[in-house]
C-alpha cells in the first residue's frame, strides 16, 4: 500500500469546514498543486481496493459532480492501468465539472475509460466518489435512489473521504446514506466519521495524509483529539513499594434502591478492580447483604435517611451516585444531601434523571450521560443529541459546568474548551450494567489522583477494551461482570 496509508489514525480531529477552508491554502505553501493530491488521494484508495479485494476483477466508481468525483475518475484511471473491468457511472452530467474535476475526467477518457449512465450489478467492488465533505443536510431524490441501490446490492463499497450522505462535521446521517466497507480520508482526520451513528456507515477507517498532514496540523487548530491510552497511562501514578490503601483513594457509591441491587455492586466491583485502595456502598438497609455478597472486599451500609448518608460522605474522596438510585423518596433524598459535597462527583443512571428536573452548576461533577439522559439533560429528542453530537456534549457542559462523557459509539469527552473522540469499543457493548461498570472505572481514577477530564477519557477507552477483550469469547451475552479480569489488567 502507499507509505501513508495506514489505519493508524491521526491523533486530533477536524471539522469538514476546517478542511475545506485550509487544504489549498496549506497546500500552496508546500508547494503541492491540488491535482497532484487528487491523483494521491485516488492511488491511496486504489491500493486499499488492491489489498482488501485482490481477487476483483470488475468494479465501478459511483461519481457525483464536484472534486470527489475527480478523486473517483482518477481511480478508475488507475485501474485502467491495471487492466481490471472498470466503468465510471457518472451520477450528474459530465458537463457540470468543473476545474480539477473537469481535468479528471477529460484524462480519465484520454485513457479510453468508459463512462455509464447506469449501475452495473454485475461488479466485484463499488467505489463511493458522489460526494464530497461540503455535504450536509438531506439528499436530493436521484442520489437517494443511486445510494439505495448500491447498498442493496451487498457487494463491497469503498468511499472515498466519507461516505456519501454523511456530515463529516456533525456526524449526522441522512435518511439514505452509504454503508461502506471501507473509507479512506485524506490529509486531515474528520471528526464526523468517529461517533455515534456515522460509526456504522464509515465501516473500517483508513487515513492519507497525502504528504499534507503534519503541514495542516502545524497550520489549523484541531476542533477535538483521540483519546491517547499510552499517554494517559503515564499520568496515572505508579504504586510505591510502601503504597497502602487510604493513598489510593476512597470512593463512596450512592444507590441501590430495594428492588436495585445489581446496579451499584457492579460499579462498586469495577472501582475496586480499576486500583481504587477503598470502596464504600450506601444502598438501601434491604440490600445490604445482596451488594457485600462475594465480594467481602467492599464496605456496603444500609442508609435509611440522608443523615446516615453525611458522615460517609465526609469521609469519601470522591463519590458515585446513580447506580440503580431510583426516583423515589429514598433515592431523591439521598440525591438532595449528595449534591452539597464539595468532592468530585461522578453523576450516573437516575441521578441523572433527576439532575434534569432540577438542573444546577456542581463544581467537580462528571456527568455520564447517553443519549436517552443527554436528551432529558437538554430538554430536546435523542434524535436531536445524535443529529449533532459535538454541539450536544458541548451544550451539556456549558449547562451544568461539567465533565462530560456522551455514550455511545465513539463516545465523546468534554470540558470546558477540551474535547476528545474515544475509539475503542463495539457493539457487545449493549448490554445491562455497562454505565455502571464505566462510572466505577472513573471514580477510581479520580481517586488515585487524575484530573477528572483525563480519569474520564482514561476510563472510557479501558472500558472500551476491556469489552474488545472479553469478547474474544463471543460477541452476543456479554455481561459487564466479564470486563473486570480485563480492567484490572488494563489499568495495571
Amino acid at each position: 500500500m502507499t507509505p501513508e496509508l495506514t489505519d493508524n489514525l491521526p491523533q486530533i480531529a477536524y471539522s469538514a469546514q476546517q478542511v475545506k477552508e485550509n487544504e489549498a491554502l496549506v497546500a500552496a505553501q508546500q508547494n503541492i498543486p491540488m491535482y497532484s493530491l487528487m491523483q494521491s488521494a485516488a492511488q491511496a484508495v486504489f491500493d486499499l481496493m488492491l489489498v482488501k479485494y485482490r481477487h476483483a476483477e470488475k468494479i465501478q466508481i459511483i461519481a457525483g459532480g464536484g472534486n470527489n468525483a475527480g478523486d473517483g475518475y482518477w481511480i478508475a484511471n488507475y485501474a485502467l492501468r491495471h487492466d481490471f473491468d472498470v466503468s465510471v457511472y457518472s451520477v450528474k452530467s459530465p458537463s457540470e465539472l468543473s476545474g480539477d474535476a473537469k481535468r479528471a475526467h477529460d484524462d480519465y477518457l484520454a485513457q479510453g475509460g468508459n463512462i455509464v449512465d447506469e449501475l452495473d450489478s454485475t461488479c466485484d467492488v463499488y467505489i463511493d466518489a458522489l460526494l464530497g465533505i461540503g455535504f450536509y443536510g438531506q439528499l436530493s431524490e436521484l442520489y437517494v435512489d443511486v445510494i439505495k441501490s448500491v447498498n442493496s446490492l451487498n457487494k463491497p463499497i469503498i468511499a472515498v473521504d466519507l461516505p456519501s450522505g454523511l456530515n463529516a462535521t456533525s456526524a449526522e446521517v441522512s435518511s439514505t446514506c452509504i454503508k461502506a466497507d471501507y473509507t479512506v480520508t485524506f490529509i486531515a482526520l474528520k471528526q464526523g466519521l468517529l461517533t455515534g451513528n456515522a460509526k456504522e456507515y464509515v465501516g473500517k477507517l483508513f487515513f492519507a495524509g497525502l504528504g499534507l498532514s503534519d503541514a495542516f496540523a502545524k497550520a489549523v487548530t484541531p476542533k477535538s483529539s483521540l483519546v491517547d491510552f499510552h499517554y494517559l497511562k503515564t499520568q496515572l501514578l505508579a504504586r510505591h513499594a510502601n503504597s497502602y490503601k487510604q493513598q489510593l483513594g476512597h470512593v463512596l457509591f450512592i444507590g441501590g434502591d430495594e428492588t436495585m441491587p445489581g446496579a451499584i455492586r457492579i460499579a462498586a466491583e469495577s472501582c475496586l478492580r480499576a486500583g481504587a485502595g477503598l470502596v464504600s456502598v450506601a444502598t438501601h438497609p434491604n440490600n445490604r447483604a445482596i451488594v457485600v455478597q462475594g465480594r467481602y472486599e467492599l464496605m456496603v451500609h444500609g442508609i435509611q435517611s440522608p443523615e446516615q448518608l453525611s458522615p460517609l460522605l465526609e469521609k469519601a474522596d470522591v463519590c458515585v451516585i446513580g447506580p440503580g438510585l431510583g426516583q423515589s423518596p429514598w433515592g431523591k433524598s439521598l440525591w438532595q444531601e449528595a449534591i452539597a459535597t464539595t468532592k468530585p462527583l461522578v453523576i450516573d443512571a437516575d441521578a441523572l434523571n433527576l439532575l434534569a428536573n432540577q438542573p444546577a452548576h456542581l463544581d467537580k461533577a462528571i456527568l455520564t450521560p447517553h443519549a436517552g439522559e443527554a436528551s432529558r439533560l437538554l430538554r430536546i429528542s435523542s434524535a436531536e443529541i445524535e443529529l449533532n453530537r459535538f454541539e450536544s456534549i458541548s451544550n451539556i457542559v456549558r449547562k451544568f459546568n461539567a465533565t462530560v462523557v456522551l455514550k455511545g459509539a465513539g463516545s465523546l469527552i468534554a470540558e470546558q474548551n477540551k474535547l476528545a473522540i474515544n475509539m475503542s469499543g463495539s457493539a457487545s457493548m449493549a448490554s445491562a450494567g455497562m454505565g455502571d461498570c464505566l462510572s466505577g472505572i472513573i471514580a477510581a481514577l479520580i481517586a488515585q489522583g487524575m484530573s477528572n477530564f483525563d480519569a474520564v477519557q482514561l476510563a472510557v477507552n479501558i472500558h472500551g477494551r476491556a469489552a474488545e477483550q472479553a469478547e474474544q469469547q463471543g460477541k452476543r451475552g456479554l455481561l459487564a461482570s466479564d470486563l473486570l479480569p480485563f480492567i484490572r489488567k488494563l489499568v495495571d
